[in-house]
């Protein structure tokens, strides 16, 4: 690889004329027309060595359309090699392409059992002949930078820089000459793209250079690390776990207790309790809001409610149970995707699927969710067994999965849900399947069923984690890469590990951690001043990307706590998951709507999915939200039950505050303080065994304190013992 920077002007959205920057003791002068440009390089202050700073000032003159850029050249460039752009590119998004609008559906010409990954119109590198190209805008990124893994000399390089320089975002280049025997990435400022990006469509851009007078500068930073002796992508996306923070900068916030937070929730979850049919609706009447299996909410919500809610919701959650359980499902033994209550379908978007076509996902995030239903009530109340009206559907639709595989070597992404036919394969979209599958196996006793989830979690892990892909989990967005999957491997990894506890499935989940890493936020963007978000002054470290088709940020994992990540680190003891767990649980409440603090006109209790860090949905809408209550409000609420507000590990003094509060832990004395406006109830973990596996819906059941709002208490860990 050879560096070189660059002063550059525009010609519209084109560099029409770069000068090359000759940096002899890291100082140069560039001479363009009636602009001198003093140009300086010198190493960062951090002691790994590894920061590059470089100054570009307009000494002398004004320069009009101008920018400046950093050029990492790589000569010997195979296609094969991997690129990770982190929530933007996977291995390049070098696929094959369906040029849909929003929302892009696979139509019956694409039905394809054995489909190779085919994804949307999004920026690219081209699996074929043509044009190799991608531009994106830093604020695309969840970490504005580049990987690149060489399975020829199986080394890798991490290419990390800031989301801004003093022009604004910049633009993060990866190109291909058309030989693709040369390649290129460029950091650049300002953002100057050839191509915009907006809802699964390319279009020319309007940007241009910036017009600069005597005296502006503009500075670009970067961090370079390379690796060697690695086997696959995921050894890459395993080193980036230790350097992602590298250019960050995060600020902790309290401001809602998890307490608080659960009770604006459920307060408004019993508004969207539909007595008459039994069932928590999504707020709407139409196919694909009034209630999904998985996915968004559907038999997730219940968990949470059931567990640590009021008696009326835990009742409510199991007459949702009982309603889809016993009413809804198809010949198949699979579940219907969607429903009003009284008339199911396959599955929808705005409407129904034609040809009966199920996105799989949604059943596989129902049998795991059901079964941890299941356990969580037998550890609330021990006579507690399953109702005999459930038994024979759920073990059909367990059947089902198993058949699917022994018939298929995959279990698809969509398939008809009357036959049981795969109509579209080749993701990992029902990855929830394989956790969903090993508590069934458990619960039931049934063997052959862990030894099925066995398989598909090898073939999944070897096919997708290993290769640094995981994809179609969302049912518009074709088989774009997503978060969703690849978290729903992580909670499958884990499960298999707590049932099995065989050491495999650790690894296993380790690799997956780190691929998690790749789609979460890693410092706080700097909102524009006048968005909501930077009104309201929303940090942004923990939020987690949705897919490289729909480039913003979530305020949590769609539909996960993230408590996967705390099972994880007191498996290994390795803190970096611990840390990625704090990130995502303590950011979700800040999206709450409040009395007291209102997000634009969303109603108290919601939360919005909407954490624009990219322009793809218009520059007018970074940090802003549409009206709606999405399945983010699900995530926070399943935080609040699966996460302790407090963690203390007593044997390595180790304390972690997940919750909006303070506290220290001095000797067995652990001081808390509430410095919010609300009375919090904290649930604390004092984990005296790390080692030991705990059932299913244990954090629920773990002690709970009272603080009064901006008060202090003392208390003694031998205290809070079970």
């Amino acid at each position: 690889m050879s560096i070189k920077a660059q002063v550059q002007y525009y010609n519209g959205n084109r560099p029409e004329r770069c000068l090359d920057v000759d940096f002899k003791n890291n100082r140069s002068i560039v001479t363009v027309n009636d602009a001198v440009w003093e140009c300086k390089r010198e190493k960062g202050a951090a002691a790994d060595n590894k920061e590059t700073i470089l100054t570009f000032q307009v000494a002398k003159g004004n320069a009009s359309k101008a920018g400046v850029a950093v050029n990492f050249l790589f000569s010997n460039w195979e296609v094969d090699n991997y690129v990770i752009m982190p929530a933007a590119a996977y291995n390049g998004n070098r696929f094959d392409v369906l040029d849909y609008g929003y929302p892009p559906l696979f139509k019956k010409k694409d039905y394809n059992k054995d489909l190779p990954v085919t994804i949307t119109n999004v920026p690219r590198l081209n699996k074929y002949e043509g044009e190799s190209e991608m531009d994106l805008n830093t604020g695309d990124l969840s970490t504005p930078g580049v990987g690149i893994y060489f399975p020829k000399t199986k080394k890798g390089i991490w290419i990390l820089t800031e989301q801004a320089t003093e022009l604004g975002n910049s633009v993060l280049v990866f190109k291909e000459n058309e030989k693709r025997n040369k390649a290129e990435f460029i950091i650049a400022a300002p953002c100057v793209r050839q191509k915009y990006y907006s809802m699964a469509s390319l279009s020319t851009s309007r940007e241009t250079g910036a017009d600069l007078k005597q005296g502006d500068k503009v500075t670009i930073r970067y961090r370079v690390y390379t690796f060697n002796h690695l086997s696959s992508p995921k050894d890459l996306n395993n080193q980036f776990l230790s350097i992602r923070k590298s250019f960050a900068t995060s600020v902790r916030i309290n401001q809602l207790p998890f307490s608080k937070a659960f009770e604006l929730m459920e307060r408004q979850e019993s508004d969207w309790w539909s007595a008459q049919d039994s069932l928590y609706t999504l707020g709407g009447d139409s196919w694909n809001l009034k209630w999904q299996l998985g996915w968004v909410g559907g038999l997730m919500v219940t968990l949470p409610l059931s567990e640590i809610g009021a008696d009326s919701s835990a009742d409510r959650s199991f007459k949702n149970y009982h309603k889809i359980i016993t009413q809804s499902q198809a010949k198949s033994g699979f579940f219907y995707g969607c429903g009003k209550g009284k008339v199911w379908c396959s599955d929808c978007f705005w409407e129904p699927h034609p040809d009966n076509l199920l996105l799989l996902r949604k059943n596989a995030d129902a049998l795991y969710f059901t079964y941890k239903y299941c356990f969580s009530q037998q550890l609330k109340n021990k006579n507690w067994t399953m109702p005999v009206a459930w038994q024979a559907p759920l073990h059909k639709l367990s059947e089902a999965f198993v058949n699917l595989w022994r018939e298929n070597h995959q279990w698809g992404q969509f398939i008809d849900i009357e036959t049981a036919e795969i109509k579209v394969g080749g993701s990992n979209s029902a990855a929830m399947a394989i956790a969903g599958l090993a508590l069934a196996s458990k619960f039931e006793n049934k063997s052959q069923w862990l030894a099925v989830a066995k398989e598909v979690a090898r073939y999944y892990y070897k096919n997708f984690t290993v290769k640094g892909i995981s994809c179609g989990g969302p049912g518009e967005i074709l088989q774009n890469n997503d978060a969703e999957t690849a978290f729903a491997m992580l909670e499958s990894f884990m499960t298999m590990y707590e049932v099995t506890k065989e050491k495999e499935w650790l690894h296993y989940a380790e690799d997956a951690a780190a691929f998690c890493a790749t789609w979460m936020v890693t410092y706080d963007y700097k909102f524009p001043a006048s968005s909501l978000f930077g009104q309201l002054d929303m940090k942004t470290t923990g939020a987690v990307w949705a897919n490289t088709q729909n480039k913003h940020g979530g305020p949590g994992i769609c539909t996960l706590s993230g408590d996967c990540l705390l099972k994880l680190y007191r498996a290994t003891g390795n803190k970096l998951y611990l840390g990625m767990a704090y990130d995502v649980a303590h950011n979700i409440m800040q999206y709450i709507a409040r009395a007291d603090r209102p997000i634009k006109d969303q109603h108290v209790g919601w939360i919005n999915e909407r954490v624009n860090l990219s322009d793809w949905e218009g520059h007018e809408n970074i940090g802003s939200v549409f009206h709606g209550n999405t399945w983010a409000q699900v995530s926070a609420m399943l935080t609040v039950a699966q996460i302790p507000g407090i963690y203390v590990n007593p044997v390595k003094k180790e304390l972690v505050v997940f919750d909006h509060v303070e506290a220290k832990l001095n000797g067995n004395t652990l001081t808390i303080c509430n410095p919010t406006k609300f009375d919090a109830n904290v649930r604390v973990f004092v984990d005296n065994n790390p080692a030991q596996i705990y059932p299913q819906g244990f954090i629920s059941t773990c002690p709970v304190v009272f603080i009064k709002a901006g008060k202090t208490m003392l208390m003694t860990l031998s205290g809070m013992k079970k």
